[in-house]
């Protein structure tokens, strides 16, 4: 899932499409109008009175938010099918102008779409804080359903207009990735010292939270491999599992004594294998990865500003970070390890674009604004292994 809003700082994993909703709004109540500032200026929202009598079904996107795009297609190819009919699709990215125009034109789209920008006040006003969302409203301008796009299917479309009733279910509950905070109340009223906590959750996203230096660590809706990934302080690109993982999504706690922050990490690693009956290991193995690398155009310069590492809405910002920091997060949008060989020692300031589904956007920039290179070659890295316990 994709959040709008949220400064990714610190170690959060994206793990699932299914987005969280937070509902102001809710199947009965008004439809709000639509705030955002239309795509094209010729087509501003009319207003709910002009649309009575068509079912709207509402897109809520962004062109930096993987799981969203394959939505937008499909949504095209509904108002394809559907036309003539009353029914109407629009769609409201969390996004800004140029990159929503340059997207559009590139994949042909012609879907009525409005850009929500910063201060995003149609999200605000539907309760949508993941993405991708879909909101139906009936024609008589109430809200139908707020649903995972995914069940917005031609079959249930023609149920709709025939009058008959659809399954349009609405999202699972959001994560608490600091449940345990939050969540528990001890009957003697005293908070433990040393705590692991591992319970089974069915939530609509996933992720984790550690701060560095901190004595806990926490998450909510993830899968086994990525509480190895938070345990191992690894990413899934550095993992090969070699027997079958528990399947399902976990909550998890893990708490060590101040002074102790040392053997968190080792705490939890030994709490996920004996739970879930695995073992792991570092070894060295080659690997296909990209080569980062300085060109003589190098155009870096020692950063002052204050440290500050985020990636949300489509850019990633580094300030006086290493670029050992940048290799470390490409992978997530490169698809491939990436090995820092610059030997740049300082720390720098970096913004770069970054769209799902097209990495040359992110390359191009690294090269162009930076001087950075990136080559595939073949390289030994370090991998975590993970096997069945007592192998």
């Amino acid at each position: 899932m994709c959040r709008p809003t949220l400064p990714l700082i610190l170690l959060f994993s994206i793990l699932i499409q299914a987005s969280a909703i937070g509902q102001p709004v809710k199947p009965g109540m008004e439809a709000p109008p639509i705030a955002a500032t239309p795509l094209d200026p010729g087509q501003p929202f009319p207003g709910w009175p002009a649309l009575h009598g068509h079912f709207v079904v509402i897109d809520f996107w962004a062109t930096w938010c993987g799981p969203c795009l394959p939505g937008l297609a499909r949504l095209a190819a509904l108002q394809k099918e559907f036309s003539g009919q009353p029914i109407r699709f629009l769609t409201v990215a969390n996004d800004e102008m140029d990159p929503v125009k340059s997207y559009f034109a590139e994949k042909g789209l012609a879907l009525q779409t409005y850009v929500d920008g910063d201060d995003h006040p149609t999200y605000t006003a539907y309760g949508i804080v993941g993405i991708p969302a879909t909101v139906i409203v009936n024609p008589h301008g109430r809200i139908l359903a707020i649903t995972p796009g995914e069940n917005v299917t031609a079959s249930v479309l023609g149920k709709l207009l025939k009058g008959e009733p659809a399954d349009l279910p609405p999202f699972e509950a959001a994560n608490d990735i600091t449940w345990d905070r939050d969540q528990i109340t001890w009957q003697d009223g005293v908070q433990p010292t040393f705590e692991v906590l591992i319970k089974p959750t069915q939530v609509a996203d996933g992720g984790y939270m550690y701060a560095p230096g901190s004595n806990h660590i926490s998450g909510d809706g993830t899968p086994v491999r990525v509480m190895i990934q938070a345990a191992w302080q690894t990413d899934r690109f550095h993992v090969e599992c070699r027997c079958p993982l528990t399947a399902g999504t976990y909550r998890f706690a893990a708490l060590v004594p101040k002074g102790d922050e040392a053997d968190l990490f080792p705490t939890l690693q030994n709490a996920l294998g004996t739970n879930f009956g695995f073992q792991a290991h570092w070894e060295e193995q080659e690997r296909d990865v990209l080569v980062l690398t300085v060109s003589d155009a190098v155009k870096l310069s020692t950063s002052t500003a204050e440290p500050q590492f985020q990636f949300m809405r489509g850019r990633i910002t580094l300030k006086n970070q290493p670029i050992s920091k940048l290799a470390s997060a490409l992978p997530n949008w490169l698809d491939k390890i990436v090995v820092n060989e610059t030997a740049l020692n300082g720390s720098y300031d970096l913004d770069l674009p970054y769209r799902p589904d097209d990495a040359t956007i992110l390359t191009n920039a690294l090269r162009e604004k930076y001087g950075l290179i990136l080559t595939p070659a073949k390289r030994r890295v370090r991998i975590l292994v993970v096997e069945k316990r007592g192998s």
